[in-house]
């Protein structure tokens, strides 16, 4: 009975068309950046930078910086619990790996120090 259920519900999926409020109306244009720099500029002109993975911030007082190095201008500091998304991007400089993530607290890309990541999507 379960099975005969279940694949009623993926044959509906796949043939019906999708309407309603989970329709999609309009096309968007989806980019990937390679660069911190060019994701936020992609966030400005409306497109969407593709993220690949959700951070929790480990540390208190972990400060947000403009560029991957510890000499790099602090955009603000972010806390433990504190959500970041990005990862697509990491470069070493300093002795440290800074990891490109997109702090939402902010609303911008910065560099963060990957010992105070901790991947958790």
């Amino acid at each position: 009975m379960m099975k005969k259920l279940i694949a009623a519900s993926l044959i509906a999926t796949a043939v019906l068309p999708a309407t309603g409020a989970f329709a999609a109306e309009n096309t968007v244009s989806v980019q990937q950046s390679s660069t911190a720099e060019t994701a936020s500029h992609a966030i400005e002109s409306g497109t969407i930078a593709l993220m690949t993975s959700t951070y929790s911030i480990t540390g208190d007082g972990v400060r947000f910086r403009a560029s991957a190095s510890s000499s790099g201008t602090v955009l603000g500091t972010l806390n433990k619990g504190d959500l970041v998304n990005g990862g697509n991007e990491t470069k070493n400089a300093d002795g440290i790996t800074w990891v490109s993530v997109y702090s939402y607290k902010y609303n911008k890309w910065g560099w963060v120090a990957s010992q105070y990541l901790e991947e958790v999507g």
